[in-house]
C-alpha cells in the first residue's frame, strides 16, 4: 500500500501535538469570530434535543419537584469559567453549587444546559448580568455533570475570504471528501483546551504532575505571550522581575480574575504555593492536567498517522460499541505492547513523568486515573452556503457528539492559524 503525502500543521499547532491535517487540499483561509454571532453553539441533549439560541419558548419539561433548578444559560462573548463566578457572586450562593453540562468557547453566541442548588427558578429569571440570560428554569431532583450532553450543534461563520466562489466551492467539496477517504478527522482536543493566544495549559500541568507548584503557579502568573495585551504583558513582567505579588496584583487587569486571585493570596502568604493554586475553582484545576493528558493524546494520534498515513483500523487498535478508541493516560492505564504506545511511553520518559504521577500526591484533591477517548469524528448533518453581502463569507453548518472540537473541522476547511479561528 502507498502511505498517502501528508500536510503538516500550522507550527503553533504543533506545539499543541497536532502534527498533520487529516486533508491535503489547501484550505479556504479567512477567518471566524469577527462578532460573537459567528460562532454559534446550541448544545444537544441525551435525548437528541436541541437547546435552541432562538427560541424562548423551549422547556426542558415541568417540575420535578427537588432541590436542584436546571436552565438554559445564554452566553454572548462570555468565558464559562467566568460565568459560573459572576452568577454565583450576584446570587451571593458558592460556585459549586453550579454546574454545567458542557464548556464552551468565549467568543461565542452559546446556548448551554445548567443546573444550580437550591436556588428557585423565580430568582434566576431575576438575575440581570450583561451578556448573559436565564431561560426555561424548572425545579429538578437531577444535577447537572460536566459531559452530560449528546453533542453541539454548531453554526459558523468564516469571514474575509480572499478567493473566488468557484474556488471556494471547489475546495470545500474536495476536503470534506478527503476527511472521510482518510477514515475520518482525528478527534483531536483543540486549540482551546491548551489556549490559542497563551498555549500555556498543558505546561502547567505537567509541572503540577512534576509536583512543583511553586514553579507552576510562576509560570501561570508571569510567563509573556507575544498576542497577549501590553497591560497584561507589563503585569506578568513585573511579577517576574520583582516577585512582588501586591504590585503585580495592582497591574493586573481587573479581567485577569484567576491571575489576581492567586496574587492576593501570595500578596498575605509569601511562600503559600499550594495555597494560591487552591483559590482556583476546580474545574479550572483539573483543566491543568486535563491539558497535558490532551497533549500526550494529540501526540499519539499524530504519531499513528505518521506511522499509517491515515486514520483507517489497524490491528493493534482499541475499540469499543466498534468505535476507534486511544487512551487518556491516567495512574490506572495500561499501556499495550504497541508501536504507538512505545512512543507515549517515550514521551512521559522525556517529560521526566510516570504514570503513577498522576496521583497528584501533593495535590490530595486532585486525581486522574485515565480513561479512553474515541479517536475519529465524522461531522453530520454538514452544510454550507456562500454568502455575499458586505463581504464574502460562508456558514458551516454540523453537529459534533460531547467532548469534540468544532475547530478540529474547521482547522481542516480553513488551514490557518488558530488565531483566526
Amino acid at each position: 500500500m502507498v502511505k498517502r503525502i501528508l500536510k503538516e500543521s500550522h507550527p503553533t499547532e504543533k506545539i499543541m501535538g497536532m502534527n498533520y491535517y487529516c486533508s491535503t487540499t489547501e484550505g479556504i483561509g479567512g477567518n471566524i469570530r469577527q462578532f460573537p454571532e459567528d460562532f454559534i453553539v446550541e448544545e444537544i441533549l441525551p435525548d437528541g434535543r436541541i437547546i435552541p439560541i432562538d427560541d424562548e419558548t423551549f422547556s426542558f419539561g415541568e417540575d420535578i419537584p427537588g432541590l436542584f433548578t436546571e436552565f438554559v444559560l445564554i452566553k454572548r462573548d462570555y468565558e464559562s469559567h467566568k460565568a459560573v463566578i459572576n452568577i454565583a457572586q450576584t446570587l451571593k450562593v458558592k460556585e459549586d453549587q453550579i454546574r454545567l453540562a458542557g464548556t464552551k468557547d468565549k467568543m461565542a453566541h452559546t446556548a448551554q444546559r445548567a443546573t444550580i442548588w437550591k436556588v428557585s427558578p423565580e430568582r434566576l429569571l431575576a438575575l440581570e448580568i450583561p451578556k448573559l440570560s436565564i431561560r426555561a428554569p424548572r425545579t429538578t431532583i437531577y444535577q447537572t455533570f460536566l459531559g452530560d450532553l449528546s453533542g453541539n450543534n454548531f453554526t459558523i461563520t468564516i469571514r474575509n475570504l480572499e478567493i473566488n466562489k468557484a474556488t471556494i466551492s471547489e475546495r470545500l467539496e474536495n476536503i470534506y471528501q478527503e476527511m472521510d477517504d482518510f477514515g475520518g478527522v482525528a478527534n483531536f482536543f483543540g486549540h482551546q483546551r491548551f489556549g490559542t493566544r497563551r498555549p500555556i495549559s498543558h505546561l502547567i500541568g505537567k509541572l503540577l504532575l512534576q509536583g512543583k507548584i511553586k514553579e507552576a503557579v510562576t509560570e501561570y502568573i508571569s510567563k509573556i505571550y507575544p498576542d497577549e495585551t501590553k497591560d497584561v504583558k507589563h503585569a506578568r513582567k513585573t511579577f517576574q522581575e520583582t516577585n512582588d505579588a501586591e504590585k503585580a496584583w495592582e497591574l493586573f487587569p481587573i479581567r485577569m480574575v484567576f491571575e489576581r486571585r492567586m496574587l492576593k493570596h501570595l500578596s498575605r502568604n509569601s511562600n503559600d504555593f499550594l495555597g494560591a493554586f487552591n483559590v482556583l475553582p476546580k474545574n479550572l484545576q483539573k483543566i491543568f492536567i486535563h491539558a497535558y493528558q490532551s497533549h500526550i493524546w494529540n501526540l499519539g494520534i499524530s504519531k499513528k498517522i505518521a506511522i499509517y498515513g491515515n486514520l483507517k483500523p489497524q490491528k493493534e487498535d482499541l475499540t469499543e460499541n466498534n468505535e476507534l478508541i486511544f487512551p487518556i493516560i491516567g495512574y490506572k492505564t495500561e499501556l499495550q505492547d504497541t508501536k504507538i504506545s512505545d512512543f507515549m511511553k517515550k514521551q512521559l520518559e522525556l517529560d521526566e513523568l510516570q504514570l503513577s504521577d498522576f496521583e497528584m500526591l501533593k495535590i490530595k484533591s486532585l486525581k486522574f486515573p485515565g480513561t479512553t477517548r474515541k479517536m475519529i469524528i465524522t461531522p453530520i448533518n454538514k452544510s454550507w452556503s456562500i454568502e455575499n453581502n458586505d463581504d464574502l463569507s460562508v456558514k458551516v453548518k454540523f453537529s459534533l457528539g460531547s467532548g469534540s472540537y468544532a475547530t478540529v473541522i474547521l482547522r481542516e476547511i480553513m488551514k490557518a492559524s488558530p488565531i483566526y479561528y
